[in-house]
């Protein structure tokens, strides 16, 4: 029994000493709404490594597509047609290698007759979806080498990263289809550094969980003389 205590003590008074309080610094960038396609460039704040030891980089990319479809079927018989509005949404690294991708799409199903003689998007064997919108997010987390010596450096700094935006639009569901797509899309990126500051020191709950064990092996020590 004296030894299960001393151990449990023992294991209490050390243990705590492993623990560090893990910080994390965000930086955000976007690009407003914008016909598709485009390619454009976020700036960011570099870690900076006389801060502590970085430990994780994540990469959080958030789209949005914005437009219309217009779809007109001339098939001689009646048909089931969907207009899908995306866009492929890609942030890259400075070399263009890719970080993070998201696809914001909405769909809308339609069910047409055979077609009406009218070529207006309109009527029996035609239809829009209006003005609709779609969000899209995807997230990435690094621990490579490589990455953390891209994106730290003492005393901080600033990376370029790319952002570009591409159409991705279609409509299905009719052997003769018109189709028609209006589409503008916007992103905005994330960048989180997760490290272990510099000089850590032992969170208050573990100083009393030290200073409790420690205690604890003392009364144990101080018990085994007494007998």
């Amino acid at each position: 029994m004296k030894k299960t205590f001393a151990a449990l003590a023992a294991a209490a008074a050390f243990l705590p000493f492993a623990s560090a309080q893990a910080a994390t610094l965000s930086y955000a960038d976007s690009v407003a709404l914008t016909t598709t396609n485009w390619a454009n460039t976020l700036s960011f704040s570099k870690f900076d490594t006389s801060l502590g030891t970085l430990t994780s980089i994540r990469f959080d990319l958030t789209g949005v597509v914005q437009g219309s479809g217009n779809a007109e079927s001339l098939d001689s018989s009646a048909s089931t047609v969907t207009l899908t509005l995306g866009s492929l949404l890609g942030l890259t690294r400075p070399d263009n290698s890719t970080l993070v991708v998201t696809n914001p799409v909405f769909s809308q199903t339609f069910n047409f007759t055979a077609f009406d003689n009218a070529i207006n998007f309109a009527g029996t064997s035609g239809g829009s979806t209006g003005a609709v919108s779609a969000t899209g997010s995807n997230f990435f987390v690094s621990s490579n080498a490589s990455d953390f010596a891209l994106f730290s450096a003492l005393g901080g700094g600033t990376i370029n990263l790319g952002l570009n935006a591409i159409g991705a639009s279609n409509g299905s569901g009719s052997g003769n289809l018109l189709t028609q797509f209006s589409t503008a899309a916007s992103g905005v990126a994330k960048v989180t550094y997760t490290y272990t500051p510099t000089g850590v020191v032992p969170e208050p709950a573990s100083l009393a969980l030290i200073c409790g064990g420690l205690g604890l092996l003392g009364a144990a020590r101080r018990r085994k003389h007494k007998a």
